[in-house]
């Protein structure tokens, strides 16, 4: 598995945050505040791990990942695991709930015109260069643990996982 930024790096950009809130609509527009601290707090998903997921709808790789992602959210041993996506390629509210349906996805999925500052302080925080997938972990104490360029397995999400899971 090659993981892009060390974990030491990944703790020191978020611990150097600003306190500055960040207010995310999914397209269901369910909001989900964001706080970056010395860590990210995200209002909905404390005391879980949470996958946040940046993907092209258009995207090989991304769209080989989805039926994965779909099978940890319907797994009782991942009830403490929680995933954001963001569709980075474009597609408006509409389209992204229509790609939504058409793959039968169980998970937010948000729209990068709807949360473009959000992502643009992710962009700068990791040093993301726009590979797709994209992939940050964070703990339930909302600590960043793992951020990855490339689509991952079932075994590899799983050990993630279990690994942050404890």
């Amino acid at each position: 598995m090659k993981i892009v930024f060390s974990l030491l790096l990944l703790l020191t950009l978020f611990s150097n945050a600003q306190e500055k809130m960040f207010k995310l609509q999914t397209i269901l527009d369910k909001n989900i505040t964001a706080q970056p601290k010395e860590s990210i707090i995200f209002d909905k998903y404390r005391d879980d791990v949470l996958f946040i997921v940046f993907f092209g709808h258009n995207c090989k790789a991304c769209l080989k990942e989805i039926p994965t992602l779909k099978k940890l959210v319907n797994k009782e041993k991942y009830k403490h695991l929680k995933i954001l996506a963001f569709d980075i390629h474009g597609y408006n509210k509409e389209a992204l709930k229509k790609f939504k349906k058409e793959h039968k996805i169980n998970y937010p999925l948000l729209t990068r015109g709807d949360n473009r500052e959000f992502i643009n302080y992710i962009k700068v925080k990791t040093k993301w260069r726009g590979t797709l997938p994209f992939l940050l972990v964070f703990d339930k104490s909302g600590e960043p643990k793992l951020a990855h360029s490339g689509a991952l397995s079932l075994e590899q999400f799983d050990k993630i996982y279990n690994g942050l899971n404890n």
